[in-house]
């Protein structure tokens, strides 16, 4: 028995069924009106937070804003969670079985939440031109299959790349996800450069393959910061074994900077973290997770980011929007958003790109002398954080993300382009990350 069981469920139930009626006939109104109807399919989402949950959420919002009809499906994963709400003007639904009673049986809630998803994608088709798969895992061959069936297009968003991308996750145990997903998608978006070569050499051919980044919303006005004060130093995201926290922490006693180290988020590394800190340095502080980490990025001068794998990170292009001074390692869309056009990073040093530092993946002694460089010198902070700005401003901001998939949403529906022939390559062999645009 699960928690939907019980006459309160049932009539729950037989009240969105009755909604979902009254919705099929206003979307067969807007498809006649040609307004474009999209459903985003994200397998975690809001009270949970995360980069992809925030991505999917923030492109909603202003997908809607630019007339879009749209709603976002994802999985309920405790019965506390409403079925259905409405959030940033953006209609949420809920999909599948919350067991959050039922301790190790919680994990069927993902397999009930793929099964609604197929099943509700075949039934609902009238009421959707397109959906859109934030992550390419169980859900995208889920929505592909769908599609597929249903003749309607589907995309799906590549969120990371190296040893945590979807390519990679999806292609464990069986490989199925990844299989499915190859043949089926209509279009896979790739967020950087790293991502679109990976796509390549997973199988996806050239003409399938979409570059759009992550969007940030930018503020009109960039946040002040006094020159006459010890420098804020802050890490926001995950405490995960690939963010390598435990590396800033041992730069940050290396370089012995002036100023206050603050760590955002949460996760398995955390105690752990925090142990190793508390005993080495009392200017290290750890706040947790937060709902929103707009103000810590307006209180900062020095942003830093020491992953071995990233997509697009979300809190990098905050802490760029917010006119931080940005450090990040030498990976995917870290690259991209603060430096494409400099070399490679020497090893126990830094390069300078045009919106920020970049050292090599693990290597302490270049996160150490880049800490040292930005901490000792209020100007080079400044002219990275209005560099890191402009290019926010000029290449992620969600306004334009979102422009752009509207034109890749509008040309496939107009194309009939539903997935027929995905054209496919044979994988190739050696590592994608050798094998990027120039």
């Amino acid at each position: 028995m699960s928690d939907d069981d019980g006459p309160g469920e049932r009539a729950l139930r037989q009240v969105l069924e009755a909604q979902d009626d009254a919705r099929d006939q206003v979307a067969f109104r807007n498809s006649a009106e040609g307004r474009l109807r999209v459903i985003a399919v994200v397998s975690q989402f809001w009270p949970l937070i995360g980069g992809a949950e925030n991505q999917a959420r923030r492109l909603a919002t202003e997908l809607v804003r630019q007339g879009l009809e749209l709603e976002v499906w994802t999985a309920r994963l405790d019965r506390r969670w409403p079925r259905f709400e409405v959030l940033d003007g953006v209609t949420v639904r809920r999909l599948g079985s919350a067991w959050s009673l039922w301790g190790r049986l919680r994990r069927l809630a993902r397999y009930s939440f793929l099964l609604s998803l197929l099943v509700r994608l075949l039934g609902h088709r009238r009421r959707y031109d397109l959906v859109h798969v934030h992550q390419v895992l169980d859900a995208a061959a889920v929505a592909a299959l769908a599609g597929r069936l249903a003749r309607r297009p589907v995309i799906a968003r590549v969120s990371s790349t190296g040893s945590t991308s979807d390519l990679v996750v999806s292609g464990r145990g069986l490989g199925i996800t990844r299989f499915l997903a190859r043949r089926l998608l209509t279009r896979i978006v790739a967020v950087n450069a790293q991502a679109a070569a990976e796509c390549r050499s997973w199988g996806y051919r050239a003409e399938r393959i979409v570059c759009i980044p992550n969007g940030v919303t930018v503020s009109p006005v960039s946040p002040s910061r006094g020159h006459d004060q010890e420098p804020e130093v802050l890490y926001v995201g995950g405490l995960r074994r690939e963010k390598h926290v435990d590396l800033i922490l041992e730069a940050w006693r290396a370089a012995n900077c002036p100023g206050r180290l603050t760590i955002v988020g949460d996760g398995p590394e955390g105690e752990r973290l925090r142990r190793l800190a508390t005993a080495a340095d009392p200017r290290v502080r750890f706040l947790g997770q937060v709902p929103d980490a707009r103000s810590f990025f307006e209180r900062s001068d020095i942003f830093v980011l020491a992953s071995d794998a990233e997509g697009m990170s979300n809190a990098l292009l905050e802490a760029m929007a917010s006119g931080c001074a940005c450090l990040a390692t030498w990976v995917g869309g870290n690259t991209d958003a603060l430096g494409p056009e400099c070399d490679e990073p020497p090893l126990g040093g830094f390069a300078q790109g045009a919106a920020g530092l970049l050292v090599r993946v693990g290597d302490v002694p270049g996160l150490a002398a880049a800490l040292s460089a930005l901490a000792s010198s209020w100007e080079l902070r400044r002219s990275l954080g209005e560099a890191a700005r402009r290019r926010c401003l000029a290449r992620f901001r969600v306004e334009q993300v979102a422009g752009a998939y509207r034109l890749l949403y509008g040309t496939l529906v107009a194309d009939g382009s539903a997935p027929r022939d995905p054209g496919l390559e044979p994988p190739t062999s050696g590592r994608a990350q050798d094998r990027l645009p120039r």
